[in-house]
């Protein structure tokens, strides 16, 4: 894949001359220019002196090795994986495995652990046989409540099915290497291990250990998305600031924010491979960008609200809401140019208007037409979106596009001046949770 292939952002519709009045104003993009590159270089020093962790993982050929080797030792032996994890410990081997399982091959991977409801586990249950199936448990501290809890009920559960000494052989543990509850429990019963890195939070995990394995053992080239994450970086860090895709997606939310109170970000894939990409963005913006003080400890409460949407589905309920509602909105499409497979719709019923129209015309065409259309429609109505192509849905181009987000998430952290690898807001909540369980006092 050559180089300039991994994606390419069309943000014409964001700018006064195709939005109106409504739009964001060239000049202030490039006014902005001065703050962009001193944020890219904060990041470039960031990868120099390894002072953020995600930016050095297609290089981490280590975590890549370990994830392999164990993906091919329970591929050889199990029939079915069960990932337990929430939030950045499933969302990208939930989102990645969606869209990269090959039609044949790999383990069949099922998730568990992201919520507490009794009714998932029991169908769950009645789908996979334990005799057959590995157990992975992904969780830094082994103090989260959700898959914690769901570990303990299907560990004991395994035991009863093949007996305490032979259940070790199921169950794999994504730890922290040297502490927490879980590591203890490991070290205690046996468990094979894979590391949590202890310089990449859960959020910008998902191509490490913590997402490698899973998607690994379900078939797909975990190495193709290492490579696009890194072309993607490394175009990032070398192509100039008037050219900069990363740098134009985030300066352009920041601006919105500032200057417009545009608050939501909504990211919307016209494909249905994509349909967790936005839940993993989602995660990603929110918990980044969401944040009470600065980095100086001053009272800040910034943050940026994101919304998932799927094309064409959400043009059926969101998109009224887009075009007539508030103008608190940055609308980004992303358009997938060659599909893996297409079909063309029969011409049939020549005499009804209602579906002649589209007959003998192919899937794809009809999804590229449907994003256009839905985007003129904004531009029209003075709502400001832009769309990010790819080429296909690829290990290269969907570790490619991960990265960019990635990418943008920390340049917006930049220009806020806010810490964008914390989360202090969570702990409230889990703190809160231990009292109820407790039967203490809030």
């Amino acid at each position: 894949m050559r180089k300039t292939e991994i994606l390419s952002f069309n943000s014409s519709n964001f700018f006064t001359e195709k939005a109106g009045i409504t739009g964001l104003k060239r000049k202030d993009l490039a006014e902005l220019s001065k703050q962009l590159t001193t944020a890219r270089q904060s990041l470039k020093k960031a990868l120099a002196d390894g002072s953020v962790g995600y930016l050095s993982m297609p290089e981490r050929r280590k975590d890549l090795r370990v994830s392999l080797d164990m993906a091919q030792q329970v591929s050889r032996k199990f029939k079915t994986l069960i990932v337990l994890g929430i939030g950045g410990s499933d969302l990208g081997a939930r989102m990645l495995i969606r869209a990269l399982k090959p039609a044949k091959g790999g383990l069949d991977v099922r998730f568990l652990g992201a919520n507490t409801d009794p009714e998932e586990i029991a169908d769950l249950l009645t789908e996979v046989d334990l005799k057959r199936t590995a157990i992975n448990i992904v969780s830094k501290s082994g103090d989260t409540i959700e898959p914690m809890s769901a570990f303990l009920f299907l560990r004991d559960r395994l035991i009863k099915k093949v007996g305490r000494q032979k259940h070790a052989a199921q169950v794999i543990a994504t730890t922290d290497s040297r502490r927490g509850t879980l590591r203890t429990i490991a070290d205690r019963e046996g468990y094979r291990t894979l590391p949590v890195p202890d310089d990449i939070g859960g959020r910008w995990s998902a191509l490490t250990p913590v997402g490698l394995f899973p998607v690994a053992s379900a078939g797909v080239t975990v190495t193709g998305l290492l490579s696009g994450a890194k072309q993607s970086r490394d175009q990032f860090l070398s192509t100039p600031v008037s050219k900069n895709e990363v740098l134009k997606f985030a300066g352009l939310h920041y601006l919105a924010y500032t200057k417009q109170k545009r608050n939501i970000t909504v990211l919307m894939p016209y494909a249905a491979r994509l349909d967790m990409f936005g839940p993993w963005f989602r995660q990603l913006w929110a918990e980044s960008l969401g944040k009470r003080q600065s980095r100086v400890g001053q009272v800040v409460n910034v943050g940026l609200t994101p919304v998932a949407a799927l094309g064409a589905t959400d043009q059926h309920s969101q998109i009224q809401l887009y075009n007539h509602g508030p103008a608190d909105k940055l609308i980004t499409f992303i358009e997938v140019r060659n599909p893996r497979s297409d079909y063309v719709i029969p011409k049939s019923f020549s005499d009804l208007p209602g579906v002649s129209y589209f007959g003998g015309q192919s899937f794809s065409q009809l999804l590229h037409v449907e994003r256009e259309a839905t985007a003129h429609a904004l531009m029209k109505n003075g709502k400001p979106n832009g769309t990010i192509f790819i080429p296909e849905i690829s290990p290269e181009t969907i570790g490619g596009l991960m990265m960019f987000f990635m990418l943008a998430t920390s340049v917006m952290g930049e220009l806020l001046d806010i810490n964008v690898y914390d989360q202090p807001g969570v702990e409230g909540g889990k703190q809160a949770i231990l009292a109820l369980l407790k039967k203490e006092s809030l």
